[in-house]
């Protein structure tokens, strides 16, 4: 009987020094911010290191993709029928 080889992580988060996809991209921004505005390596690294840190702190115990959930809330078109608000008051 064959085998069929099974990957065990398939259904693990995806993470990037523990960070999701959506958190490092934030942490990659703050990042060019930092080091747009500052030429002292060693303050630069401590404020990245700082919001590291605090967004572990922030993610700990949310449900995964929640950040990215909260930004494609934030940013869709919110769209509400005309035709629904007659319904309310009949």
């Amino acid at each position: 009987m064959k085998k069929i080889k099974g990957y065990r992580s398939i259904f693990h988060k995806n993470k990037i020094l523990g960070l999701e996809f959506m958190d490092l991209l934030f942490l990659i921004l703050i990042y060019l911010l930092v080091f747009l505005f500052s030429k002292n390596l060693i303050f630069n690294f401590g404020i990245l290191a700082a919001v590291y840190f605090m967004l572990r702190v922030y993610k700990k115990g949310k449900p995964e993709h929640w950040t990215s959930s909260v930004i494609r809330f934030l940013f869709t078109p919110k769209r509400y029928r005309v035709d629904r608000e007659g319904d309310l008051h009949e």
